[in-house]
């Protein structure tokens, strides 16, 4: 007798599988995010799950543009831009509650973001992102800022509480990079700016960063820290300790 799917049993050896250990229709979808695909972006708007997104136009915003409540989020912007009218945020990620550390599974990459009071405030990777001419440029709590371009932001062009920020071009803001508790900030060009790179926590460590022409200061650094290899020179003030703790192997600033 042919088996049919109104007596919802299956051969299996010599033993019957069970009706309901057959897959539902669409549940593989509803519970692994990933069998969606990437899901296109075409205007700003809240993503409440997790996934791939890739924008597929420009997007213009009122206040924020892409708000993300849900970790495991990965936006590709495809080389789009994001043009804000002055406030908000361009991409905001997941709030954490105080006193935990965050899931840093958000990854925003490959895009322009512009005219915003924030270009990012989110934990996670921003890679291959320019933040041009916002209030503050590429904000990040936990997590690492590569290869992106932050130039015009008002405030700060890239601003980072613990992570890494490597192989990024800084120019023209008014901070170009903050570091609010500990980094491993290399290989960044860091140019004029008021300050080139400000450290107010303690820990971090520096290698091979062109920190040049910056109006106010090149590096600022609370100590202690490591900075190895770094090029400060043409500032106003190249580098500035807080004091003698700081371990200072084969730099340039004269």
């Amino acid at each position: 007798m042919p088996v049919t799917p109104v007596r919802a049993v299956m051969m299996l050896g010599a033993g019957l599988l069970p009706a309901a250990a057959l897959p539902v229709a669409g549940a593989s979808e509803e519970h692994n995010p990933a069998a969606r695909g990437v899901v296109e972006v075409r205007r700003c708007q809240t993503i409440d799950q997790s996934g791939s997104y890739k924008a597929v136009n420009n997007l213009k915003a009122n206040g924020d543009c892409l708000v993300i409540t849900v970790e495991g989020v990965t936006i590709d912007l495809g080389g789009f831009t994001l043009v804000g009218d002055g406030s908000g945020t361009g991409i905001k990620g997941p709030k954490t509650p105080a006193g935990t550390l965050p899931d840093i599974r958000t990854v925003v990459r490959d895009g322009e973001i512009t005219n915003f009071a924030r270009a990012t405030d989110l934990s996670g990777t921003v890679e291959g992102v320019r933040a041009i001419s916002n209030g503050e440029g590429i904000l990040i709590g936990v997590g690492i800022v590569r290869g992106s371009i932050a130039q015009l932001n008002t405030s700060v062009g890239i601003s980072i509480a613990d992570g890494l920020v490597s192989n990024n071009l800084v120019i023209a803001n008014g901070t170009g990079i903050s570091v609010q508790e500990a980094a491993v900030i290399t290989g960044n060009e860091v140019s004029g700016n008021k300050i080139g790179i400000d450290l107010s926590g303690q820990g971090s460590a520096l290698s091979v960063n062109v920190v040049d022409g910056n109006s106010e200061i090149g590096l600022r650094v609370r100590c202690p820290a490591n900075l190895t290899n770094n090029t400060a020179i043409g500032n106003f003030k190249n580098l500035v300790l807080s004091d003698t703790t700081c371990l200072t192997i084969g730099n340039l600033a004269p």
